[in-house]
This record gives C-alpha cells, structure tokens and sequence, in this order.
C-alpha cells in the first residue's frame, strides 16, 4: 500500500512540476518547439523504418568500437601497470648494488690515498715539499713567460 502512495505521490508532484514551470513564456516555447520536433522525427522514422535502422546499426557501431577501444586502453594501462609491479623491486636492487659499489670505490680510493701518503712518507718524508716547491716555481716560470709574451705583441 506504501508504494502505491509513493508512485502517486511522485506523478502528482511530477505534473506540478511540469504545471508550473510551464507558466513561464520560454519555456512553453522550447517545451512546443522541441515537442514538434520529435513527433516529425517519429513520423519521419515511422515511413522510412530502414533508416531508422541504419540510423540505430550506426550508433551501435559506435559504441561498440568506443567498448573496444576502452577495453584496450584498460588492458594496456593494466599490462604496463603489472610490468611497473615487477620492474620495481628490480630497480631498487640495482639501486642497492650501484650504491654499494660506489661505497666499496670510495673506499678503494681512500685506502689507496692513505697508502701512496704512507709510501710517500715512508720513502722521502721531504718529498712533498719538493712537489708544492716545483709546482709553485714552475707557475712562476709560466707567469713571467706569459708577462714577457705580452710585451712582445
């Protein structure tokens, strides 16, 4: 009993809705326009039922073709979403490794340097000196080189 009061409840409220808001001149006027429009359209399809169902074939091709192309789209985007789950741990281990190997090179290297220091100390503590020594006497011999060089041009 509930639901029939319900359904008569919307109809009612329904075709006040319609009352109403055909009360406005605009509205009335799509209202009849677009009314006339659709029954010469049922007309129109009424004698002519072949096109009406090429018309219908059309747009079901459509749709179909939009499905498949969805449904593609999906499977691609599902496919490289299941590639990315596998690559993902594969990545971060050769992130792992590459991080290790760069820590064992810098070890390497550290040990390497302390070791020529060691090898330098151990063989001529005053080795270094004359290192810095020729390279501080030989940018001096560059820089009156490049001062002579200039007075000439």
């Amino acid at each position: 009993m509930s639901q029939n009061k319900l359904m008569t409840g919307l109809l009612v409220g329904a075709a006040v809705g319609v009352i109403v808001s055909l009360f406005d001149r605009n509205t009335r006027n799509d209202v009849m326009q677009k009314s006339k429009k659709v029954s010469e359209n049922a007309k129109y399809y009424a004698s002519n039922k072949d096109e009406l169902k090429s018309a219908v074939q059309q747009q079901a091709n459509k749709f179909q073709n939009l499905y498949e192309r969805v449904s593609d789209d999906a499977s691609y985007v599902g496919d490289k979403v299941n590639e990315l789950k596998e690559l993902t741990p594969q990545v971060k281990e050769m992130a792992m490794d590459t991080k290790e190997a760069f820590v064992d090179t810098k070890e390497a290297v550290v040990d390497s340097t302390q070791d020529v220091k060691s090898a330098l100390k151990e063989d001529d503590p005053s080795a270094s000196s004359s290192l810095t020594d020729d390279n501080s006497s030989s940018s001096n011999n560059n820089s009156n080189r490049d001062a002579e060089y200039g007075k000439k041009q």
